[in-house]
């Protein structure tokens, strides 16, 4: 086995050899992503270190492991089809570059999903909304209303200081009252 590796000329020792260990490094940072061991990393191979606006997420172990990865395996596999060496390896650095952009895009995909998108009361204040359920005047009782923050539909209760609101008028939230009721006005 190690005879036919020394037996190859230098460049495709090299594609080779990024090739597997770029690809053993890959194996390992896969299972520990899956195992939740890579998350605490200072290192930079965390999914936290890619920015979403810099390009200081760019330049990362992990991304360093993806570029080798595509890199050697496209060495490898191209070589047969482009005998030019610096043909090879100019395709050989555009997948392994290919590797690294598609990587970010995946996380940065990811990172979107886990931004907190719960609901907020305070998030529905001066929103115009529909009275559901009527609401008494004067404070006097509690109604509902549906109102849409950020396309999404919510169905509070609220309570109004005026006149009683019939159902299906329409209202302005003016304020939140404990954690889950509204005051509203009629518009």
């Amino acid at each position: 086995m190690m005879d036919k590796f020394f037996a190859l000329e230098l460049p495709m020792q090299v594609f080779w050899g990024l090739a597997i260990i770029a690809s053993v490094f890959f194996l390992i940072q896969t299972i520990m992503a899956f195992l939740g061991l890579d998350a605490d990393t200072e290192d930079g191979a965390g999914f936290e270190d890619v920015e979403l606006d810099g390009v200081s997420g760019y330049f990362t172990f992990r991304n360093l492991i993806n570029f080798m990865l595509g890199y050697g395996w496209a060495g490898v596999v191209l070589s047969e089809s482009i005998p030019n060496m610096m043909w090879l390896q100019l395709a050989a650095m555009g997948v392994g570059l290919f590797f690294v952009f598609v990587f970010v895009l995946i996380i940065r995909q990811v990172m979107k999903l886990s931004t907190d998108k719960t609901f907020q009361m305070e998030e529905a204040l001066g929103q115009i909304a529909d009275t559901y359920l009527r609401i008494p005047g004067n404070k006097q009782g509690v109604g509902k209303v549906m109102v849409s923050v950020r396309g999404s539909m919510h169905e509070l209760e609220a309570m109004t200081e005026g006149e009683t609101i019939p159902t299906g008028a329409k209202v302005r939230i003016t304020k939140v009252i404990g954690s889950e009721l509204l005051e509203v006005e009629r518009v």
